[in-house]
Order: structure tokens, then C-alpha cells, then sequence
């Protein structure tokens, strides 16, 4: 944090006045689950359901709304915020399990013909009477990394997404026109950023060229080649760029009317005899600009603030409302959109912790779509200290967010009133911890293969969505690549010349703790001042003693330069060849060489993924491994797919020109209707209707196991051949 203030108790809430009593939950949010278990459209929300509806409700907000969607293109993040309004009808206090309310977000490139499901995420919701009861409602925020097609600069990309907000049930996957019953859809248009380095053979074929053959051969078109960095226009072209385009002369030299009144130098420059600047041809009252009484949202306006529960990051998002105005159009530097947070942890209105400055950059566009773009900000907030147990009662805290176009507001003055943006204020929810806030230099693990260890039950299975990555465990193990992430509570500042603290992550699958050593690329990025930038990728090496060292430097303030580790990742564990239930933990060394230790952790390994023995998939209508039918045949044969982790099956035609199957039913068959360890039976092809031709049936299998840290599912596949004749007189 930027500026800290006095004792872990204020961080405590208390109403100023007696609170009415929580109104009554309705049968129908009480027993939501219950209802939609014995009839999944009890509420009317299905298209083309079989059963009929027994009770109308659709896109209800009462208890919550996804208020706004936003992207932050330099690191491909799409950050939501989600209203939460009642003080009850959430499954129970935050000692409890609460309940979740799900997001599932997808994008269109062709605006809205066409959806791409880019995956699901969630956070928990709880009975907290001392928030939205005679207060403000609390406000969170999710977040899903994705990754859109970049183009060059001078071509438009423009997408279209769609989040929807479910309570209680996650939103199917692919189903984009999905209804939820609690909850509401919410679409935007988001601006992906530019290609910043491109392939030899791209720049090419969109210039119509080719390389002459001796040149093709000496050549390797696959390499990247790295584009100049964006110009950043001056005052005097961005006059002459927004000449007829009204924009204000006040707008688009504000950055260089800021410098000359900060830095005396630029100052005594602007007042020397015979100055001719572009700024003296303006007409512009530096004073009325610079400390204005009202801020101006003609161009841009926050719109939403909230809390990452998980991930310890406040969010912000913000719309762009015009097509001009912002130094420039994509191939150019544009300009930045400053977000500064304060909180007011004694609850005074004085909100007087300032938490950090954080931006985005915008550029003018030439096709703004009606309602313009939603952008997002993000800001790492170290909220370890301030963090209870939830026996002692929830942790509510106002949080402050001002927005100011090219020009930061000041940490020291939470009533700054920028010249172009505006402020907002609301409460956000700070985790429970599992025990007192920590002192020293503890060491914390947040997620294991991608899932928040408050999803990873007692036997190391995975359940619910993953932290970014977009899929959904059920009862999941791991393989492949598992990634470990986390922190280090109260790290020292590297960036003031503080010795970094080492840390080792160590595993122990029952024959002895063996220390992961392996070496690995750790990207990072470095927020100074409110503007980020990426540092150099590095190597992850351990030392001597099989201790990393810890790359994160989250003490900063202005002018000292805070560096986060993309990811917050702390290790790659190579999982290869491994099984059964392994205990993960973490230690830390700081400079004096006392050794702090986490609490282990418990993940359950699957590397074999499930199996299809030889010969168990094949026809047995015919003997023959590739036989011949007449259109019109009932084609049969068996199948065999077993595996520790079984979760789904399916028998399909390729080429797909039509055919039905009879056998299995339904197709996909999914667990739990199929036993976690898999299943045999008879499979039967109805080939009415199919034209002449060759065909293969595919068995696909896959399993439940988090694969690299990025999916569900080692997979596994089986083939047999057949061809349909026509029938002879």
C-alpha cells in the first residue's frame, strides 16, 4: 500500500444506528437449487424445454446486477463488477459456504453473429447485515484473461462481448442467448490492442508482396520483426489533427499545460521574452483548466469500482465516449486514463489510505460503436493486514476511486477534482483469513493449478471455476504443468535497494520432501506512477540452498516503482509421470535467515489419463476392420473406455453427413450418469439417409484432471472404418 494508517481495528465496522431487520428471503431464492434440481425450468427460463414452467422469473436483479464489463488490452484482462444489494439471500455469513454467483463471459468478432464462449468465472456471495442493510451496496469484481486476434494498427478490431451473471447455477457453456433467473446479461464493445511484434511472411501478404526465390531461400518468413514504438504527439499535432473535429484546445494540450504549471523549469521557459510556443496561440485560462470547480464526463466517465475478492485487486471500469479526443489514434502512443484508489479503513469519510495509482491507454477510433468502449484498471492491494477471521465479523471498507484523464489525481488529496473524469465511492469486502493477520514474512499460496485452495477439498480434488483460466473443475485431480501462485505478506522494497526475501516450494507425495528446483521464465511488470510498462523476462533459477528468490515488490509510493510477477507465479511443477494424494507447502527466508512456513496444502494427481483398450472399440455387425454396409443398415459394435477420473464419452461420424445413434444414449455421456471409472456397451449407427461414401466412428474419452493448469481433461481417442454402398436389386 501506498500510505498506511493506525491499528488493525479500524479496519472493524460498526452501525452508526440500530439496522432494521434483513427482509424475508422469498421460497423461491431459499430453495432456488432445490426447485431447479426437480425441474430445470421451474422458472421459465429455458427455450425449448420439456418440461413446463411452474414459476416466471427472469433476469431478476433484486439481490444482484452485473453493473459493468471492461478490458484492459495491455494485459488482455476482462474485469467485471457485479452489485450486490441485500443484506440476505445468499446461503448463509461468511463463516459459511455462502453461495456463487457465476460470470461466463463471451466475445464476438463479427458483432454478434457469431459467439465465442471464452469461459466461466465466479466469486462468493455471503449474508453480510452490516453492508447493503441502511448502507451502500458492496461491489465485486471478477476477472478472465483471454486472447483476441491482435491486427496492425491501422486496421479496425473492435469486439463485441457478452457476460452473463447467473446466481446459484453457472451459465451453460455455448449457449450465448442463455437466461438466467437471478442475474442479467450485460454486452459492451471492447478494443483489442495492436500487434506490437509481427511475422516477416504477415507484413508480406498484407502488402501484396513476395520474395523472389533466391531471397525466399535465404529468408526465414517466420520471424518476428518488431514494430517502432508509437509516436506521441505534441500539442501542435494534435491541433492540427482535431482541426473540425471539436475538440477543446484545453483538452488536448492538457498534459503540457500540466507540466509547464508542476516543473518550474518548463515554467520559466513558457514566461522567457519572444516565446512562441503553440501554447500561447490558444485560448486557454491555464487557472479555470487546471482547478476546475466541476470535472467534465463529456469524454470519458468511471462507471464501476469493486474488489477482486479472491485476487486482492480493486477494479475499475470506465467508458470512452467519443471518437476523438485522445492523443491519437491506435498507431500512436494515445493516452492515459488514471485511476487513483483510497480507502477509508477508520470509516470517518476521510478515506485517507491512499492505495495507488493505476491507468490504462485509449486512443481515438474511427468506428465508436453507440455507446462507446468500456475499459478496466486494475491495482494490487496488499490487504493482509487488515484481514480477520470470519468468527470476528466481516472486514467493510469504503473505497474511493477518482479517474483523471492524463494527469494522475495527487495520493495525498482524496477530494482531487480532475479536469476530464469523475469520482466514485463504495464499499467493498474484504476475504476472511484463516487465522490473525500475518506480521512477518509468511508465506501464502493462492492457487494450485488455477484453482483457489478454498476449492481444493481435503483429498486434493478441484471443484468450481478457475482463477482466470476460464474452465470448470468438478472433482478434479491434477497433471501436466501445475502452477503454483501466491505471495509473500509484507515484502521488502527492491526498488528502494531492500535485499529481495527467498522462498522454496516443497512437495512430498509420501517418500520424503522433494524441493522443486526447476527453472523457469518469470514475466513481470513494474507500475510507477500510475503507468505500467513490462520488464524483462527473466530466469527463475533456485540458489545453492534450492531457494528462489522472490520477485515481487508490492511497497511502493510515488516515484518508487512497484514490480509484480504476472500471475503471481511462485513455481511450474512438472507433475509428469506422478500420482496420488501430494502435500504442497511453502517457505521463506528474509536476510536474517529466519525461515517463515505455510500451511500445507493437498493436491491429488492424475497423469494417465483414461484408457481405450486395443481392440474394444470396433464393429461387430461384420468381422472386417473396415466393412461395407448398404445405406439403410443398423450398424453395431461395442466400446471400452475406462480411467480413474472418468468424465465423458462420445461416438460421432466423420465425415458428418447425417446418420443417428441409437446407442449409447444420451451422446455425450458425462459423469456422474457415467462412473468415475468409466464404462463398456454397445454402440448401433442408424445409417438412413446417409449418402454413399467412406466414414470413420470416432470414440473420443477424456477425463476430469486439470491438464497444465490451463484445462480440463487428458483426452483419448479410438477409430473404425466402414463404407456405404447403395443397395442392388
Amino acid at each position: 500500500m501506498k500510505t498506511d494508517d493506525s491499528g488493525r481495528k479500524q479496519a472493524s465496522r460498526q452501525p452508526e444506528a440500530k439496522s432494521p431487520p434483513p427482509p424475508i428471503v422469498p421460497e423461491e431464492r431459499a430453495r432456488f437449487r432445490a426447485l431447479v434440481m426437480t425441474n430445470p425450468n421451474y422458472f421459465g427460463n429455458i427455450q425449448a424445454s420439456p418440461f413446463p414452467p411452474v414459476l416466471n422469473i427472469k433476469l431478476n436483479t433484486t439481490y444482484e446486477r452485473l453493473a459493468c464489463v471492461g478490458f484492459q488490452p495491455q494485459f488482455n484482462r476482462l474485469d467485471a463488477v457485479v452489485y450486490i444489494f441485500q443484506p440476505n439471500g445468499y446461503g448463509g455469513g461468511i463463516c459459511s459456504s455462502g453461495s456463487q454467483e457465476y460470470v461466463r463471459f463471451y466475445l464476438s468478432s463479427d458483432d454478434g453473429a457469431s459467439w465465442q464462449d471464452a469461459g466461466l468465472t465466479s466469486f462468493f456471495a455471503f449474508d453480510i447485515p452490516e453492508g447493503s442493510t441502511g448502507r451502500r451496496r458492496l461491489e465485486y469484481a471478477v476477472t478472465l484473461r483471454i486472447d483476441p486476434a491482435k491486427r496492425f494498427c491501422f486496421l479496425d478490431n473492435t469486439w463485441l462481448v457478452r457476460a452473463i451473471l447467473a446466481w446459484n447455477v453457472p451459465p451453460p457453456p455455448d449457449t450465448p442467448n442463455f437466461v438466467p433467473v437471478w442475474g442479467n446479461i450485460h454486452n459492451t464493445h471492447i478494443r483489442v490492442d495492436p500487434l506490437r511484434t509481427i511475422l516477416i511472411e504477415d507484413l508480406l501478404q498484407h502488402a501484396g508482396l513476395s520474395l523472389p526465390p533466391v531471397l525466399a531461400e535465404m529468408i526465414d518468413a517466420k520471424q518476428e520483426v518488431k514494430i517502432s514504438p508509437p509516436k506521441v504527439l505534441g500539442t501542435r499535432e494534435l491541433q492540427a489533427l482535431y482541426k473540425g473535429r471539436d475538440v477543446e484546445p484545453h483538452r488536448y494540450a492538457l498534459g503540457e499545460l500540466h507540466d509547464l504549471v508542476s516543473q518550474p523549469e518548463l515554467t520559466d521557459v513558457l514566461m522567457a521574452p519572444g516565446f512562441t510556443g503553440v501554447l500561447t496561440e490558444l485560448d486557454v485560462d491555464i487557472a479555470d483548466t487546471l482547478f476546475p470547480a466541476q470535472s467534465s464526463t463529456r469524454y470519458e466517465q468511471l462507471e464501476c469500482i469493486g474488489l477482486n475478492y479472491e485476487q486482492d485487486t480493486l477494479v475499475g471500469v470506465l467508458r470512452i465516449k467519443l471518437p476523438n479526443g485522445y492523443s491519437g489514434g491506435p498507431c500512436t502512443a494515445g493516452s492515459k486514463e488514471f485511476v487513483t484508489f483510497w480507502g477509508d479503513f477508520k470509516d470517518d469519510g476521510t478515506f485517507a489510505t491512499c492505495l495507488g495509482t493505476t491507468s490504462v491507454t485509449v486512443h481515438d477510433i474511427g468506428r465508436m460503436p453507440r455507446e462507446g468502449l468500456e475499459y478496466s484498471v486494475f491495482l494490487p492491494v496488499d490487504l493482509d493486514r487488515y484481514r480477520r477471521t470470519c468468527q470476528e465479523g466481516p472486514v467493510l471498507v469504503p473505497i474511493r476511486a477518482t479517474l483523471s484523464w492524463q494527469v494522475g489525481a495527487p495520493c495525498d488529496n482524496p477530494d482531487y477534482i480532475p479536469v476530464w473524469g469523475n469520482r466514485l465511492d463504495t464499499l467493498v469486502h474484504v476475504r476472511a483469513g484463516r487465522g490473525p493477520a500475518p506480521t512477518g514474512r509468511q508465506p501464502i499460496i493462492d492457487t494450485i493449478g488455477s484453482m483457489a485452495l478454498t476449492d481444493i477439498d481435503g483429498a486434493g480434488y478441484a471443484s468450481g471455476p478457475a482463477q482466470l483460466a476460464g474452465f470448470t473443475a468438478v472433482q478434479s485431480p491434477f497433471g501436466g504443468e501445475v502452477v503454483i501462485t501466491g505471495h509473500i505478506a509484507n515484502p521488502t522494497d527492491i526498488s528502494s535497494g531492500a535485499g529481495p526475501l527467498k522462498y522454496r516450494v516443497i512437495v512430498n507425495g509420501g517418500n520424503g520432501d522433494q524441493l522443486l528446483a526447476n527453472t523457469f521464465p518469470l514475466a513481470r511488470s513494474q507500475l510507477l506512477d500510475g503507468v505500467w510498462s513490462f520488464l524483462p523476462t527473466i530466469p527463475q533459477a533456485v540458489d545453492a540452498a534450492g531457494f528462489y528468490t522472490y520477485q515481487e515488490d508490492r511497497t511502493g509510493a510515488p516515484g518508487n516503482a512497484e514490480i509484480f510477477v504476472l500471475g503471481n507465479v511462485l513455481a511450474r511443477w512438472d507433475t509428469a509421470g506422478k500420482t496420488g494424494a501430494w502435500q504442497v507447502r511453502m517457505e521463506v527466508k528474509d536476510a536474517a535467515n529466519v525461515v517463515y512456513a505455510g500451511n500445507p496444502s493437498i493436491v491429488r494427481l492424475d497423469n494417465a489419463g483414461p484408457r481405450i483398450p486395443a481392440g474394444s472399440f470396433k464393429i461387430t455387425t461384420e468381422t472386417s476392420s473396415c466393412a461395407d454396409f448398404v445405406i439403410g443398415d443398423v450398424i453395431e459394435g461395442t466400446y471400452q473406455v475406462s480411467g480413474q477420473h472418468f468424465s465423458s464419452l462420445s461416438v460421432s461420424v466423420q465425415p458428418a453427413l447425417g446418420g443417428n445413434f441409437t446407442a449409447p444414449l444420451p451422446l455425450p455421456r458425462t459423469y456422474p450418469a457415467v462412473p468415475t471409472t468409466g464404462e463398456g456397451g454397445v454402440w448401433r449407427l442408424d445409417t438412413s439417409g446417409m449418402p454413399r461414401c467412406g466414414y470413420v466412428i470416432r470414440l473420443g474419452a477424456s477425463d476430469r484432471t486439470i491438464v497444465d493448469s490451463g484445462y480440463v481433461g487428458w483426452g483419448a481417442e479410438a477409430f473404425v472404418g466402414l463404407c456405404l454402398k447403395l443397395a442392388t436389386a
